[in-house]
């Protein structure tokens, strides 16, 4: 299962990891007060549940479980695993004070030594945290665990309790650097019980195995085995058979992600470092809207065209006949910026009186590749990288491909589908051939 911001990713797999059947179930985020962005827990649920019965057949036959989510997604748990207060996703900016809370109180300087990260409100979920701890003081007090969605959902299908360390390295509570687990100094300095945070283990890792509470809710047997749940670009690092220091994936879907490995944890402001889902490596990590961006310039520019019509025949034609033309720029910034301490927006400038709506999608198209050339220029710098970028994502085809090839020139793209969910199934693969 690939738990993403807007509907859960279903496969059956075979042991060789080939894909058999495929579904999806969607579900809606919340927006309101502006920038606050979050998800029902139970929704969540009975999307999962829902999805799993629709196989039928299949369900008799499965054996092993795996799955990987979308993270930051902070979740505050009663003790049975109930979520006491909707997800925190990672779209969420309600924490823009605390954010400054933990400059003030720690530095920017010695928090980032020890987290990899800055505090980013919606990169790094601490944030949330001190939110709910300042804003809601009843739930902080009543939860009896909080994590991201991996911890959240392992406790739904095993009654245990788990993360894993890119979920961790995420939170702004881990020890990124050395690996060593939670940072007592971090959560005693902002007044965090480490007893509320999960224990880790390694992504995949079968800790558990199917209640039986769970096992008539979707129609599974009882008792197989459950492994631990990863981060979405981290388990399709695997699935693009990404181990090594220097390998890129290139994620493209509602957001542009960038994935780049490294065995060598080097802080910067300008990405973000988390852990990875392969021990002794850590992922040097990037993001920007995407998809998120062109739906919304379609959807307000394109009136007069269909969804099908634009991305069949407009979108195609913008990218051969005015991307290396347009003036116009795009600060892709439409969907805020989670590696940045201070809010941005985005903007197109360069305007004219001859500026045209291609102008703008082309330089749409443009912009959101910005950051992620930005970090792959930085590592050019410190790791030697291979010139064969893996990409991935819905957003994937000949059109979008094109862009990507004139703008990373020094490289090669591979492409990969279903690298999240085939990753999950691998780590869940492995750590049962090991047990």
């Amino acid at each position: 299962m690939d738990f993403g911001t807007s509907s859960i990713k279903f496969s059956v797999l075979d042991e060789n990891c080939t894909l058999l059947k495929t579904a999806k179930v969607p579900y809606q985020i919340r927006v309101y007060n502006g920038d606050w962005v979050e998800m029902d827990g139970t929704t969540v649920l009975d999307a999962m549940f829902r999805g799993i019965r629709g196989f039928g057949d299949f369900l008799h036959d499965v054996d092993l479980i795996g799955f990987d989510n979308f993270s930051p997604s902070m979740t505050f748990m009663d003790e049975t695993g109930e979520a006491l207060y909707p997800i925190f996703t990672h779209l969420d900016r309600r924490s823009k004070k605390q954010t400054q809370d933990i400059l003030a109180g720690m530095g920017k300087e010695k928090f980032q030594s020890i987290t990899g990260i800055q505090p980013f409100t919606g990169g790094a979920s601490i944030t949330s945290v001190l939110w709910m701890k300042e804003n809601e003081e009843q739930v902080f007090r009543s939860a009896c665990r909080l994590g991201h969605l991996n911890t959240f959902i392992y406790k739904k299908l095993t009654g245990l309790w788990y993360t894993d360390p890119v979920n961790a390295s995420m939170t702004g509570m881990y020890e990124t650097i050395t690996g060593k687990g939670w940072s007592k100094e971090i959560c005693s300095a902002f007044g965090i019980p480490l007893s509320l945070l999960p224990e880790i283990k390694n992504a995949g890792a079968i800790a558990g195995s199917l209640t039986k509470e769970a096992a008539d809710l979707c129609g599974l047997k009882a008792g197989i085995p459950v492994a631990l749940g990863s981060n979405d670009a981290a388990a399709a690092q695997i699935g693009a058979h990404n181990t090594k220091a220097g390998h890129i994936l290139n994620i493209s879907g509602s957001s542009e992600m960038v994935s780049i490995l490294t065995d060598t944890p080097r802080i910067d402001d300008r990405y973000y470092l988390r852990c990875s889902a392969t021990p002794g490596l850590w992922q040097i990590y990037a993001t920007t809207a995407s998809g998120f961006a062109l739906d919304w310039f379609r959807k307000e520019f394109y009136r007069d065209m269909g969804e099908r019509d634009f991305f069949s025949k407009e979108f195609p034609r913008v990218v051969d006949q005015f991307l290396d033309k347009t003036p116009v720029r795009f600060l892709p910034y439409i969907a805020g910026d989670r590696q940045s301490l201070t809010p941005k927006k985005g903007a197109f400038t360069e305007l004219t009186l001859d500026t045209t709506r291609e102008d703008f999608l082309a330089a749409i198209l443009l912009g959101i590749h910005e950051p992620i050339k930005a970090v792959i220029g930085i590592c050019e710098n410190f790791i030697k990288l291979n010139k064969t970028i893996k990409l991935t994502g819905g957003m994937i085809d000949p059109a979008f491909l094109r862009v990507k090839e004139k703008l990373f020139q020094a490289y090669r793209f591979e492409i990969i589908p279903d690298c999240p969910m085939t990753g999950s199934a691998m780590l869940a693969m492995d750590a049962l051939n090991n047990k």
